[in-house]
């Protein structure tokens, strides 16, 4: 069971990237006219270059800012043919999100994949445990239907949404974060990957090129605005 709560940590530490607390740390006034920026474990971050306030979203909480940073690649491989170059913040319109059928959740682990001797409750708490985490996730932002069937590409970090040894899906995020206890980003800044030509190393940066369909899609770690197809990957060398 720890085997399998730990990887489920570790997944959600990754689709939970990229949300931060906007906070005033406590300092007079006059010593600092800037807020900083602190993760969730109230931790100041010392690059904050990379983050930017949620599009539509005037909140207090947790979702206030969100980072939407890559590293520079050492180089940007050539983009084919009809191929539309994107960014997560191209994915993002304001909107309400709607998801036809939250109950069928992709990557949800079937009893054989847990340890011998693992309980039932054993099994329940784990899919609490993840749910859990779910709900904390802002469900704002609606897709943009004009990218729907666009040949694309963009480059994100991986995370795998299923418990095999060998999984094939994956979810691709803005950014990596730091702690555990940080909610998934907003649904359309995550794309679900059902399987590329190659299997890229997971909770790494990677550029993705295939088809986009903005088809929500529910999975075990997070909801999802958008699908890729048809995906190939082409490794990024981070600067």
């Amino acid at each position: 069971m720890l085997a399998i709560a730990a990887r489920a940590a570790a997944v959600i530490a990754i689709a939970g990237a990229a949300v931060a607390i906007f906070a005033w740390i406590g300092a007079p006034s006059s010593s600092r006219e800037e807020p900083l920026i602190v993760d969730a474990d109230g931790v100041p971050i010392a690059d904050a270059d990379g983050f930017r306030p949620l599009p539509g979203v005037d909140a207090t909480g947790p979702h206030e800012l969100v980072s939407v940073a890559m590293p520079e690649p050492r180089e940007t491989p050539r983009l084919p043919e009809g191929v539309l170059p994107l960014t997560f913040a191209d994915l993002w319109q304001d909107g309400p999100f709607e998801l036809a059928d939250p109950a069928a959740r992709v990557g949800a682990p079937d009893r054989s994949l847990f340890p011998d001797g693992a309980t039932d409750e054993d099994v329940e708490n784990f899919f609490l445990d993840i749910a859990d985490m779910r709900t904390l996730q802002l469900l704002e932002g609606s897709v943009r239907d004009e990218l729907d069937g666009k040949r694309v590409r963009i480059a994100g970090y991986t995370t795998p949404v299923g418990f095999e040894e060998e999984e094939t899906r994956f979810l691709l995020v803005p950014e990596l974060g730091a702690c555990i206890h940080v909610p998934p980003p907003p649904p359309n800044q995550i794309v679900y990957v059902e399987r590329a030509d190659t299997t890229p190393e997971m909770f790494a940066p990677v550029w993705i090129v295939g088809t986009l369909r903005a088809d929500p899609v529910a999975t075990i770690l997070a909801d999802v605005g958008y699908r890729m197809e048809d995906v190939s990957t082409i490794p990024y060398d981070a600067r």
